[in-house]
């Protein structure tokens, strides 16, 4: 693990780019619609169960879940998260808008959420495999 000496980051990658452009989480939800912590605060308590991780707010909107790396990311939106996750295939189903190829064995998937009620049983599986994914590239 390579820690970013201006603003201590932790990444798998030694001299990884990324934004040294940190926020308080508070701060990014400031100026959104109250729904958007309720739905944004359900995704944290289940995650909270998969085991230990950590939280990356970064500018202009984005909440980053790591542990050896990046395994989820919750994108604000003005009315709605994205919320991103990684599987080793590519996964079609009518939820995700959209899919990147991002690596060898790597997939991110977006899935729009616009309320409680869209961090159904399908999408707390792709999180926890995402999570289980990431902890298996050791």
């Amino acid at each position: 693990m390579w820690t970013c000496p201006n603003c201590g980051r932790k990444f798998r990658n030694t001299h990884q780019n990324h934004s040294c452009k940190l926020i308080s989480k508070n701060g990014l939800f400031e100026k959104r619609a109250p729904d958007l912590k309720k739905i944004y605060q359900k995704i944290l308590t289940i995650v909270s169960k998969f085991g230990k991780f950590r939280e990356e707010t970064i500018l202009p909107d984005t909440i980053f879940f790591k542990t050896i790396s990046t395994f989820l990311s919750v994108k604000l939106k003005k009315a709605h998260l994205e919320v991103e996750f990684f599987l080793d295939h590519h996964k079609d189903d009518p939820s995700i808008s959209k899919f990147l190829h991002t690596s060898k064995h790597r997939f991110a998937h977006i899935v729009p959420v616009d309320g409680e009620a869209d961090i159904n049983k399908q999408l707390i599986a792709w999180m926890k495999s995402s999570y289980d994914l990431v902890l298996s590239e050791k």
